[in-house]
């Protein structure tokens, strides 16, 4: 499970009104107050979640904690990634990068643009365990990102309509005042859909020589090689690899797994030049040469575990990837290792 960056766990644990042992709290995620200060110290997502479980609890049911963590963050806080969207001449030039830069700070995440007529709309995605952290996790990030884009553009600035995917317990009226309008639950995707005045009226603080000079030095820490569609391709495989046991998953049930809808990731997949059922494949044939060279299962079994109803259908489509029988692949491994 990808990891959080240590500032988040800090100003939570600064926000935990109703738990004045701080001490315990960090050691809750296995670091002291003086660790969680380091500029590149991480966290577990998993313990992270804990950790909102933790003071969430201390304040059911009405929680306020990580709205009041969300409404006091700043650009600065955020580097070259913040700094470029406070500097974009408009929320359009800030949205238009920010899918891409988002990934320096919270790699857990997939922002990206949605424009369907006169809405803009910002989403973001993570498949991550069904938990009340990881919901409260979900919020703070919308409520994060609208702080920023306020400081960017006016503290006046309101979404038309939040959404979320999941649905929670809990008070949720600290984020009916974060964002201005009520959340609804239970959506496609999370999102914060704005006007398109909004996004394109000028930023006051906006410098376009300014937003240029950290966009240039945002592109070059970025991994060249690595696009959004790379990654949603991957995060695919990788989800169909965990379900193959059960057969070959139907395109809905990845889609709902990563917190999307089916359209929605067809759509996507399409935009990347990505193809569900080639997809597919490259995750069988993964997952099939890890277990044939890895472990000690039979054919038989590994025909099972990758998603085949008939072993002799799994080794035509092995040789037809490998260029061997399943049986010869594993021969060969074999001698290699004792060979070297």
């Amino acid at each position: 499970m990808t990891d959080i960056s240590a500032m988040f766990v800090r100003k939570q644990i600064d926000a935990a009104h109703n738990l004045p042992d701080k001490a315990a709290l960090y050691a809750s995620v296995g670091l002291t107050e003086e660790e969680a200060r380091l500029p590149d110290m991480r966290v577990r997502a998993e313990d992270y979640f804990q950790l909102l479980e933790i003071i969430a609890e201390s304040e059911w049911p009405e929680l306020r904690f990580h709205m009041r963590v969300c409404a006091n963050m700043r650009c600065e806080e955020f580097g070259a990634v913040g700094l470029a969207l406070k500097s974009a001449p408009t929320l359009r030039h800030g949205f238009k990068r920010m899918g891409r830069y988002a990934r320096l700070y919270n790699k857990a995440s997939d922002f990206s643009v949605e424009e369907n007529e006169d809405i803009y709309c910002w989403t973001h995605r993570r498949p991550e365990p069904v938990r009340l952290g990881n919901f409260l996790s979900n919020e703070a990030a919308l409520a994060t990102f609208l702080t920023l884009c306020r400081e960017a553009s006016g503290a006046d600035l309101t979404p038309v309509r939040v959404e979320f995917a999941h649905r929670r317990e809990g008070g949720t009226a600290s984020l009916a005042d974060h964002f201005g309008i009520e959340p609804e639950f239970g959506a496609d995707v999370d999102k914060m859909q704005f006007s398109l005045e909004d996004v394109d009226r000028p930023n006051p603080v906006g410098d376009a020589g300014i937003w240029k000079f950290f966009s240039d030095h945002l592109e070059q820490m970025l991994p060249p090689s690595v696009t959004e569609q790379d990654r949603l391709a991957r995060q695919v495989i990788e989800e169909i690899a965990s379900m193959l046991s059960d057969g070959v998953p139907q395109l809905a049930d990845v889609a709902a797994r990563l917190g999307m809808g089916t359209r929605t990731l067809q759509r996507r997949l399409a935009e990347g030049g990505r193809n569900y059922l080639k997809l597919v494949s490259v995750a069988q044939r993964e997952l099939a040469q890890e277990l044939v060279k890895e472990t000690g299962y039979s054919l038989s079994e590994i025909a099972f575990l990758t998603g085949f109803s008939e072993q002799s259908a799994f080794t035509r489509a092995f040789k037809r990837w490998e260029g061997l029988t399943p049986g010869a692949f594993r021969q060969e491994q074999r001698t290699s290792i004792h060979a070297g």
